[in-house]
């Protein structure tokens, strides 16, 4: 289940890609594509969660930093319901975080107990 999380946020990590090269621009991004996004996320946690609920105490960090990119993805969003550009620094820190949690639970993927 591991790698099938992984494989999951690494479709999330592509679309995040896509839509971060949009938003820096400035142009518009398609409304479904963040909600997609968004629920590709969500099965990966889900998948996470279960497997640290199952004893893999390795993934408690990714827990944590998935609580925060998650906030900063509800934070852009709201930004963008309400017509404002998503601030620059919001992105970043959300991207940032993204990428940690994306290496740490690669690393996990990969190495054994």
């Amino acid at each position: 289940m591991l790698m099938g999380s992984f494989s999951t946020f690494t479709l999330v990590a592509v679309m995040g890609l896509f839509m971060l090269r949009d938003a820096w621009k400035g142009n518009a991004i398609e409304p479904f594509y963040p909600v997609l996004h968004a629920v590709a996320a969500l099965v990966g946690s889900a998948m996470v969660i279960f497997l640290a609920l199952d004893g893999d105490t390795r993934l408690y960090a990714n827990i944590g930093m998935a609580v925060v990119i998650i906030l900063l993805g509800v934070v852009m969003g709201l930004a963008s319901k309400r017509g404002k550009r998503v601030p620059k620094s919001v992105l970043v820190m959300h991207m940032g975080l993204a990428v940690a949690c994306y290496g740490l639970l690669g690393y996990f993927a990969v190495m054994p107990h």
